[in-house]
């Protein structure tokens, strides 16, 4: 067995080393950047925190570096000057994306909103979540449900205070948002108040977020997709089927509640999605707005998780900060009252504390990839179609 899967790894390599030494690569004129090893570039050098490894490298060759990784040309941008020329004087050349192996294995991969090209079809779909979820309207509306979360997760935790339990914040807090993203989209809770059902749905999502997050030679060496090397596919393929098991159970409950009473409609997502489906002419229907709705549950559950335990952390690293932080919120706030959304302006040191968490633990460090249309040239370099 492990000589046949020497085999299926080294053949390809093979290949991929004949047609890089039939063609080579192209002669122009990209970003500077790491040598790199030879078959494998520079993945080496990305370590465990590809971001801080990058920062590194850029101090070295410049805020416009070129990285080999694997058979993939990839150019680097990393300072204000460079992601403007980028993201804004040539934001239709770069609208492409270069999408992950394990995106393209879930079902209807292209009704994503993360990881469609800015084509129209993305357009449409921006526009409703921008419109329809995330405008300062829909935003305002939904404040008392997220003082109600927020409420029960404090509760859940004095709880486990009283009796002397510990509680694991990161999970709590997941949970949270979890519920909140859920009743923002379905106008359910997927975790019970207790935070112990459900717990098929949070394994999902967190099995998705992991498998997605892994280094997959399949996406530095296209020509090993076939193979899967890693099992990341396998892996993830059920997490993405089951999910849309339970979606099809949310949406049929309501497409069923819609017949009978076509009074019946709670303005949520949900609501606003099939009502696009309906639409004549339009490019939504009941199988592309399952991806688009996995988008919102990975986007929205795992930035704010992850920064609420890592401001937890750092509060516990430094007991003067926490101190700073509890004074701030006693004098203000008082001890008889909950800290509410509008009291955020008059907590300057709580607000600071925030920004320092997400500078020095960041859940998105890195944009999503970016793909050249078209041959294009940014600060005096060439970036090449696909790159």
């Amino acid at each position: 067995m492990e000589q046949l899967f020497l085999f299926l790894f080294c053949v390809p390599l093979f290949f991929l080393c004949l047609r890089r030494f039939l063609h080579p690569y192209p002669t122009t004129k990209l970003p500077p950047g790491p040598t790199g090893l030879p078959i494998i570039g520079s993945l080496l050098e990305l370590g465990s925190g590809p971001h801080e490894s990058l920062y590194k490298l850029a101090k070295i060759h410049g805020p416009l570096m070129t990285l080999r990784l694997g058979s993939v040309t990839t150019i680097v941008a990393s300072s204000p000057e460079t992601a403007k020329e980028i993201l804004q004087k040539h934001d239709q050349t770069f609208s492409g994306r270069t999408v992950p192996d394990v995106v393209t294995v879930q079902p209807n991969p292209e009704g994503t909103l993360a990881w469609t090209p800015g084509d129209q079809r993305w357009r449409n779909r921006r526009r409703i979540c921008t419109t329809q979820m995330f405008n300062n309207q829909s935003l305002d509306s939904l404040q008392h449900l997220r003082h109600e979360k927020v409420g029960q997760l404090i509760a859940h935790i004095r709880k486990h205070c009283e009796w002397g339990r510990p509680v694991d914040i990161g999970q709590l807090a997941f949970a949270t948002t979890l519920n909140l993203v859920s009743n923002t989209i379905f106008s359910i809770d997927m975790v019970d108040q207790n935070f112990n059902s459900a717990q098929e749905f949070k394994d999902l999502v967190w099995r998705i977020m992991e498998d997605a997050a892994k280094p997959n030679l399949s996406d530095y060496f296209p020509i090993l997709r076939r193979f899967d090397l890693q099992g990341v596919r396998r892996h993830i393929v059920p997490a993405y089927r089951r999910m849309h098991e339970i979606f099809d159970d949310v949406i049929g409950k309501r497409l069923k509640a819609r017949a009978s009473d076509k009074m019946s409609r709670t303005g949520d997502f949900l609501d606003v999605l099939l009502d696009q489906c309906e639409g004549e002419g339009s490019d939504f229907n009941l199988k592309n707005i399952k991806p688009l709705i996995l988008d919102l549950f990975i986007a929205g559950s795992d930035t704010s998780a992850i920064t609420t335990e890592w401001a937890m952390t750092e509060l516990l690293r430094n007991p003067q900060v926490m101190h700073k932080a509890r004074n701030e919120l006693v004098e203000i706030i008082g001890t008889e009252q909950s800290v509410k959304e509008s009291d955020v302006g008059r907590l300057p040191y709580l607000q600071a504390v925030v920004k320092e968490t997400l500078r020095l633990h960041p859940a998105a460090p890195l944009l999503l990839p970016y793909k050249a249309q078209n041959d294009v040239e940014v600060c005096g370099f060439t970036s090449t179609k696909g790159q």
